[in-house]
């Protein structure tokens, strides 16, 4: 790529929240939580009908609206309060993509990211999402494009440099690690004396 992708843009609190939300409901976690949440709160319903066990009908009861409660909280509440906490994210943000990394610049960052940092890569209707740790990312409005052509050329960059797996992508030698071949375990256990 020999012209580097320059993007300039600000977040709106309400464009930022919904892409932490889109990722956070695209996660296989988050739907693993809920169906735990409804299990206990279907066993607490279940004591609850059936008059077993008055303890044990709380603690489901009490255990399911803490579950909800906390996943409600996760998804609605902590996204918008980050926002409004962090003055970054008033920031006007100036992005150029290269090969090489992208150049960060605001009133407070003036930094290079190498590709390295991010681990996947996520593309919802309105967001692209550079996920570089557990919640962390770049969030890339699809609206800052100038055109198609440059959103095209934005989706090329990044299948090539960030694996939308998290593994590194295909033919990437930019971390300069050789390819370890497979493990292939000793046919004797080793002596523990």
């Amino acid at each position: 790529m020999s012209k580097p992708i320059e993007l300039r843009f600000k977040y709106t609190e309400d464009e930022y929240v919904a892409a932490i939300r889109a990722y956070m409901l695209g996660r296989s976690r988050v739907t693993f939580f809920v169906l735990i949440a409804s299990v206990v709160l279907i066993l607490g319903v279940y004591f609850l009908i059936s008059g077993i066990d008055i303890a044990l009908t709380v603690a489901f009861l009490c255990s399911s609206a803490f579950l909800f409660g906390l996943l409600a909280t996760s998804v609605f509440i902590l996204p918008r309060r980050r926002f409004q906490a962090d003055p970054k994210f008033r920031d006007e943000y100036v992005l150029s993509f290269t090969d090489d990394g992208i150049l960060f610049k605001t009133e407070h960052i003036d930094a290079r990211v190498d590709w390295s940092l991010y681990t996947e890569a996520v593309e919802t209707d309105r967001f692209y999402l550079l996920v570089y740790g557990k919640g962390a990312m770049s969030v890339i409005p699809k609206r800052v494009f100038h055109n198609a052509e440059e959103e095209a050329l934005f989706k090329e960059l990044i299948a090539r440099r960030v694996a939308p797996n998290g593994a590194p992508p295909i033919g990437d030698t930019s971390s300069g690690l050789e390819k370890k071949h497979d493990y292939v375990p000793p046919s004797e256990p080793p002596d523990w004396r």
